[in-house]
């Protein structure tokens, strides 16, 4: 038998949300929703579109490798120096390059309990410890007990800020202050996948300290992670970034492979930042989308949890039923992992959202929650 590492075997590979196809394929059905995967259910932008279109010809070319064209616009965009830019196939990414850069040899790793589960799986593919501080009763997350984890081994801490799944998102001066008393050999990651759906909530914007505009917190080690696959809705083209500080970057080029970042992902990502107008759009349709499903759910006396992203989280006493009888109605939702008693949905359009409360309302008949 070929040997690999004793760590490998506690790893349970990723599951995203069940693809339409296979839905279909498996139920034999013919109308199949998905609010599993926190996809923009408007698509993207119809000159992303077009751009794609008009490039899909040279798709046998490799890919500029260093991302000039969507480096000068993210530059111009945020107003950060591009060398403080790297990007990914993915923000996954990303958080694979830190954990290959900054975990390797059982170096530490900090996260609160239900965060992003790629975290976890990255820490241990990298050969560090990852450790996991407890939430308070609602959910929510104290910043002094994530530093109070802190250990001399630690050398990493992931913070997704809103989080996945239950939607919570401590404010900017909650982090601020967590910031300020992060000891300076430890890097911390803000993880921003949806800040575009919380941005103007009081939440804080990483890549302002990116630009040191806080003058007590601009030397910290931090890395700010962000994306094109939720607001944006190009989350088949696989596109993400970080923004840091030079040396960090620099430390992170080194792991990166080349080319990870496809031609069409970059033609695409230009053309997204430069549509302001449909992210505005898809955040607006979002906010409508939320309150209807949280009517829907209190209608239904079930338990749900405000969101800063585009998904809701909710609980019910028999999940795994009422997530495969809603599969059968050909509507695909989630677990939300390491809750006992979580679902989570994405937010879709108006339609998806009643067709979603109007099955579950069948299904709680049979039931109750």
């Amino acid at each position: 038998m070929i040997s690999y590492p004793d760590y490998l075997d506690k790893i349970q590979p990723y599951k995203p949300g069940k693809p339409i196809d296979e839905v279909r394929r498996e139920l034999g059905l013919n109308e199949v929703i998905k609010l599993a995967s926190n996809e923009n259910p408007f698509g993207c932008s119809l000159f992303v579109k077009k751009a794609v279109e008009k490039h899909v010809t040279e798709i046998n070319l490799y890919p500029d490798g260093g991302c000039y064209y969507l480096r000068k616009e993210l530059s111009n965009f945020t107003g950060v120096d591009g060398e403080n830019f790297i990007f990914g196939n993915g923000s996954n990414e990303i958080i694979d390059l830190i954990g290959r850069a900054f975990l390797t040899g059982g170096k530490e790793a900090l996260a609160f309990e239900g965060s992003f589960i790629v975290y976890k799986l990255i820490t241990t593919i990298s050969g560090g410890l990852f450790k996991e501080v407890p939430l308070e009763k609602d959910y929510s997350r104290d910043l002094n007990k994530l530093l109070e984890s802190i250990t001399p081994k630690t050398s990493v801490i992931f913070l997704d800020n809103p989080c996945n799944p239950t939607g919570f998102a401590n404010t900017k001066e909650e982090f601020e202050e967590f910031l300020k008393n992060v000891p300076n050999n430890v890097l911390v990651v803000l993880d921003e996948a949806y800040y575009e759906y919380g941005k103007g909530s009081g939440l804080p914007d990483g890549i302002n300290y990116i630009l040191g505009l806080n003058p007590e917190i601009k030397n910290k080690n931090l890395i700010v992670l962000r994306t094109f696959s939720k607001a944006y809705g190009l989350a088949g083209l696989r596109i993400g970034y970080g923004v840091s500080n030079k040396k960090i970057i620099s430390i992170l080029e080194k792991v990166r492979q080349p080319f990870n970042v496809n031609y069409l992902g970059q033609i695409a990502a230009v053309e997204a930042l430069k549509d302001q107008k449909f992210v505005e759009f898809s955040v607006e349709q979002n906010e409508k989308g939320k309150l209807q499903i949280y009517e829907g759910l209190e209608v239904l006396g079930i338990r749900f949890f405000p969101t800063y992203g585009n998904f809701v989280m909710f609980e019910v006493k028999n999940p795994e039923f009422v997530y495969s009888e809603l599969l059968k109605k050909g509507v695909v939702i989630r677990p939300a992992f390491g809750f006992k008693n979580g679902l989570r949905v994405s937010i879709g359009r108006e339609d998806q959202n009643e067709i979603f409360l109007d099955s579950l309302r069948k299904i709680l008949s049979k039931s109750p929650p």
